[in-house]
């Protein structure tokens, strides 16, 4: 008995039966119905719609057989996918050497004739065979032969439409997905601008009684810091619109990272600011200064909401790099949700939540990060929650040292 060698092309032609998905799946009555007319057209007692696997063959839809599977190295159809632009015919298995002392041929079902179509798909993988088995030798007509050949076309259109089906399905999740996400981001970002345009409303309101000076002073501050919320926000919004439309483009220039970190915390609140503490270096980047203030204020801004009571912001310089980190000692994101942070539309569930957000602060930053050819990365260590924010050393920087 001769093993079949492997296909030149075995591992893409396994990785497109992987994609399929037909492996081991019930037996269904488009699939029967083309063995049924190939035992009848060809007038044989078996019948098999046959797919290769790794170590096995296995049957998809079979009539005059019992077995479900066998090992590939009897497959007969483990020789016929070696040729997928031919039929494989034995017209007697008894007297070919390759198959006189294989199992199937000595002992049941006594295999004689064998008549093969591959499977093929527009890659030309063949996947399998449509084949058909009779115990006594014989041939099949030139009628019968194409006729054998235009159901196994038929039988990969129903594989391939087996693959479309399950792809538009999958697109059609994604688009429900996305329709429901969009609904929370509208829903959530209604309340987030809601929020600062009713409390600048009623500062403004508030401004117009007589009041003492010192009062006055304290709501502008206040009408400052809501309206500072309300353009974070906004850009953020803007950003996540360009991504969607695939028009975001991000400067590369050279930038002072401890500047950017002050200017930065010129930007948030005072609140925010007064509760941090820096450890900032020099370190010359490659990037968009805006775009490093809006991903700083963004970690800031989660810090503030998720993290812990203690915040430090720090900055490193190593070889080829720059690093940014916001540090904070909260409880950290839940490790099951550590994964999907950085997802669109998306918020930790930590208990120390403080206000609602519209999920888009970190994978805005990411994005950000990553359309300047550096990195946004989360662990929890020591009790700490990090971000850390890596972004390329300025090239001439790194020549000269």
């Amino acid at each position: 008995m001769t093993t079949a060698p492997l296909p030149p092309n075995e591992a893409e032609r396994l990785n497109e039966l992987r994609e399929l998905e037909i492996l081991d799946t019930l037996p269904e009555a488009t699939y029967d119905s083309i063995t049924f007319l190939a035992s009848q057209i060809c007038g044989v007692p078996i019948a098999l719609v046959s797919i290769v696997d790794e170590d096995r063959q296995w049957f998809k839809s079979r009539v005059g057989l019992d077995a479900t599977e066998t090992h590939r190295n009897l497959a007969f159809c483990a020789h016929a996918i070696n040729e997928p632009e031919k039929i494989l015919i034995v017209p007697d298995a008894s007297l070919d050497t390759r198959f006189m002392a294989n199992p199937l041929v000595t002992s049941d079902p006594n295999i004689r004739f064998y008549a093969g179509a591959p499977l093929v798909t527009s890659s030309g993988s063949a996947l399998g065979t449509l084949c058909v088995i009779d115990r006594e030798p014989r041939d099949l007509s030139e009628d019968q032969l194409v006729s054998l050949r235009a159901l196994s076309v038929q039988v990969m259109a129903l594989l391939e439409l087996r693959r479309t089906v399950r792809e538009l399905r999958e697109q059609q999740a994604a688009l429900e997905e996305a329709s429901r996400l969009r609904e929370v981001l509208m829903g959530t970002v209604s309340h987030e601008l809601r929020t600062p345009l009713t409390a600048i409303i009623g500062f403004i309101e508030f401004l117009g009684e007589d009041i003492d000076v010192e009062t006055r002073t304290d709501i502008v501050r206040r009408l400052g810091r809501q309206a500072g919320d309300l353009q974070h926000l906004v850009d953020d919004l803007l950003i996540a619109a360009r991504a969607e439309a695939d028009s975001l483009n991000v400067e590369t220039i050279t930038v002072d990272l401890e500047t950017q970190v002050s200017l930065a915390l010129e930007d948030v609140s005072a609140a925010v600011a007064g509760g941090i503490s820096i450890d900032t270096s020099p370190c010359l980047a490659s990037g968009d200064p805006a775009r490093i203030r809006q991903i700083i204020r963004n970690l800031l801004t989660n810090a503030v909401r998720y993290g812990g009571p203690t915040i430090t912001l720090e900055t490193h310089r190593r070889d080829d790099s720059c690093r940014l980190l916001v540090v904070d000692d909260g409880p950290g994101v839940p490790i099951a949700e550590r994964e999907h942070i950085f997802e669109r539309f998306r918020q930790a569930s930590t208990a120390s939540y403080v206000a609602s957000s519209a999920g888009l602060g970190l994978p805005i930053s990411r994005l950000l990060a990553e359309k300047m050819a550096g990195t946004l990365t989360y662990r929890y260590e020591n009790g700490r929650s990090i971000f850390e924010l890596t972004l390329p050393r300025a090239a001439a920087l790194v020549d000269a040292t």
